[in-house]
């Protein structure tokens, strides 16, 4: 059965129709000679030269090198070091004269008690002895899972204070520890129950696989490695001896596992390829999967790999500790072939004899690299063709015959679709050199350098062609071969006039402030009476396109000046009107003097609390209404720069009540109380991210309610007074 590509896209002016191709899954089913579909972007690219055949990494010495944890959180990498019995703390990005911190060091004496109250302080909870930190995991919550050699058991460390939170034992011995969210997943070397899941509670599950998650694998093989893939799915490496088998456990598996030998440790990077690491100063083997089929990829540079473990770092990458430090690893340098060529599979236009127009191709040509495209076309498909990639023999001929492609200085030829400025791709078009006929194939030609490769995103096909041919005397179309060349000739005016066309007939598009091209915001604003800002960048211009006419019926309220201020900032935005701070509650705390008086303290830098109070509460109606009237303060929940903070000044002479006296007060002049600091105006009491309010009469202590973060000593159900908890006073 012939496969064909039906157009999906809806008619373009004088009913023409466009058939395309893009997408990795529609550039697989092409046929390709040297060339390959990147499972990243879904681009097309000339193929790696033939690479020597990797060489197979030797079965691990007996005994194997003990493994070290590696692992991140948010802003920090924990390297564990076995035989020293110690965790690392280093933070990432690694500042200059950063040094580890030992994790499981000397814990600081508690601090004193307040002399106004009581306070918990948590003991008996410090780590005590060190840990065999074979594997490392961190949680969502701020919690560090540390697999520790010596026992076979996990330990559960708070990484706000550095302290023991619990010790859990498996009933299987665990080898690995990987994080899932808020838990972990703990691989144990146990055949029969190889996955389980556990959270800083303690809560033990055990993670059921489908049956046939580990078949392929020899039944002598037992879980070694667990990760965790961006995407979420779980993969495990299994060991007999010298031989290792990668295979995913959840989520889309493979048609058969990976074998590699000498394999001891497994990653999924940012790209989703799986890396495999092996014995010390090896490079990590990687595989692309596509379609539940594992591809070889480039293999990663790993100089002085200690072989105790690999690890994804938070921007995708894989890293390794290279004795002394973490070292990520470096794509090898691959080399391209010099040719290669893609044919698409069967475009069909569903009618006999059409005439092509042009074609399309949005590709990236560095310098020194070369497109070039070659048609084919026929009203009979071969008959028992198998698959969408072959053409029948004289076609095959006619598309080795390629020529150049036309850069279009003018962009996409779809109306009002321009591409991105900082888009390193262009469209190139040329037309259709090929005689009338129901099915087309095109060949896109590829020559490259042994360095850089045309990229092909996607193609579009245009059909019927044009009809100015017809609108000639007949005499210029009597002759075929002038005929052929006579309508390649005019479809360069065709395309100025189609595009034209085009653009009149969806000029519609213009009008909505979301897709309209941002040279002709301008335009639109205009329409509405409205001058844009230049300074605004474009999405915040469209924004204010959109919510124009709602802004305009609240023009010179504090509901649309506040809006209108949210939208170019992006950031929350209060007004406090003046009157509305009468009295005492005007007053603000610390004089305007420049010495705030020995009473004050100071919180941070600017939060000034006490002092004298800078204005009489008993003042005058006369000097409360000079102080108060017609004046307001617009607080903004962010530092600007001179530039943002001039467009915020014009925005507010702009459109505010022209009798009124507006200030503004950033994050970055600071909160003091009476001036940016309002109780219910600029600031919530509530509860805090994170945390849920406790209502008197309608919650109760018990093993789901946490008093403070949860730590050791404090959570209500989880700790005994007297023997984890003491009341220091």
């Amino acid at each position: 059965m012939l496969m064909t590509a039906v157009p999906t896209l809806p008619p373009a002016s004088a009913g023409r129709r466009i058939a395309p191709v893009v997408g990795a899954d529609e550039w697989r089913r092409c046929f390709h000679h040297n060339t390959v579909v990147d499972h990243v972007t879904g681009d097309v690219l000339l193929d790696h030269q033939p690479r020597p055949p990797d060489e197979q990494w030797p079965p691990p010495a007996e005994p194997d090198i003990e493994p070290a944890g590696l692992a991140f959180d948010r802003g920090h990498l924990y390297h564990g070091a076995p035989e020293r019995g110690q965790i690392e703390r280093v933070p990432w990005p690694r500042p200059a004269g950063a040094g580890p911190i030992d994790l499981l060091g000397p814990q600081q004496p508690p601090p004193a008690a307040s002399p106004r109250g009581v306070g918990f302080v948590a003991v008996g909870a410090a780590l005590g002895r060190p840990l065999r930190a074979r594997a490392l995991a961190t949680d969502a919550d701020e919690h560090l899972f540390v697999l520790d050699g010596a026992t076979g058991t996990v330990a559960v460390v708070d990484l706000a204070d550095g302290r023991l939170l619990r010790t859990i034992t498996l009933p299987w011995p665990p080898v690995d520890l990987a994080a899932a969210g808020r838990s972990v997943l703990v691989v144990t070397a146990s055949r029969r129950h190889p996955l389980a899941e556990v959270d800083a509670l303690g809560t033990l599950r055990e993670v059921v696989l489908d049956t046939g998650a580990l078949a392929g694998v020899p039944p002598a093989a037992v879980p070694s490695r667990v990760t965790v893939g961006p995407d979420g799915t779980v993969w495990l490496l299994l060991r007999d001896g010298g031989g290792a088998w990668i295979t995913s456990v959840t989520g889309s598996t493979l048609h058969a596992p990976i074998a590699v030998t000498g394999a001891t440790d497994l990653e999924l990077d940012g790209e989703h390829r799986v890396v495999a690491a092996g014995p010390p100063d090896r490079p990590l083997r990687t595989w692309a999967v596509v379609d539940g089929a594992a591809k070889a990829d480039v293999p990663l540079l790993a100089p002085r790999y200690d072989g105790r473990g690999i690890v994804r770092t938070p921007d995708g990458r894989i890293a390794y500790w290279n004795g002394t430090a973490l070292r990520v690893a470096s794509t090898e340098r691959v080399a391209y072939l010099p040719r290669g060529y893609v044919d698409t599979y069967t475009l069909d236009s569903l009618a006999y004899q059409q005439t092509w127009g042009r074609v399309f191709v949005e590709a990236c040509v560095p310098p020194g690299t070369d497109l070039t495209v070659g048609f084919a076309t026929t009203d009979d498909p071969p008959d028992g063709a198998t698959g969408p990639i072959t053409p029948p023999d004289t076609a095959t001929t006619l598309l080795a015959r390629t020529q150049p492609l036309h850069r279009r200085e003018t962009g996409r030829e779809l109306p009002w679709a321009p591409l991105d400025p900082h888009d390193r791709y262009e469209v190139y078009e040329a037309p259709v050199s090929a005689l009338p006929g129901r099915y087309l194939w095109v060949r896109l030609g590829l020559a490259g350098t042994s360095r850089a490769t045309p990229r092909i995103r996607a193609l579009r096909a245009e059909f019927p062609s044009h009809d100015l041919l017809r609108k000639l005397p007949r005499s210029y179309r009597r002759d075929p071969a002038a005929a052929s060349f006579l309508r390649r000739y005019l479809a360069l005016i065709d395309g100025l006039l189609t595009d034209m066309e085009r653009r009149a007939g969806e000029r519609d598009l213009l009008l909505d402030p979301r897709g309209a091209p941002d040279e002709l915001l301008p335009w639109l604003a205009s329409l509405i009476g409205l001058t844009l800002d230049e300074r605004w960048q474009a999405a915040a211009r469209r924004t204010l396109l959109t919510e124009a006419v709602c802004l305009y019926r609240k023009r010179g309220t504090v509901a649309g000046l506040r809006r209108l201020l949210e939208i170019y900032l992006q950031c929350p935005v209060a007004i406090v009107e003046e009157f509305r701070l009468r009295g005492s509650g005007g007053a603000f705390v610390g004089g305007d003097t420049g010495d705030p008086g020995p009473a004050s303290a100071v919180v941070g830098s600017t939060l000034r609390v006490g002092g004298e109070v800078a204005r009489n509460p008993d003042t005058s109606p006369a000097d409360a209404f000079r102080l108060h009237a017609h004046r307001f303060a617009v607080l903004i929940a962010g530092d600007l720069d001179c530039d943002r903070l001039a467009v915020v000044r014009d925005l507010l002479d702009l459109h505010r009540p022209a009798h009124t006296v507006a200030s503004v007060c950033t994050v970055g002049v600071g909160m003091r109380v009476g001036v940016s600091l309002h109780l219910e105006v600029s600031t919530i009491v509530g509860p805090s991210s994170g945390f849920v309010p406790a209502v008197v009469g309608a919650s109760a202590a018990g093993p789901a309610t946490i008093l403070g973060r949860g730590r050791a000593g404090i959570r209500a159900g989880g700790a005994r007074l007297g023997e984890g908890t003491v009341i220091d006073s």
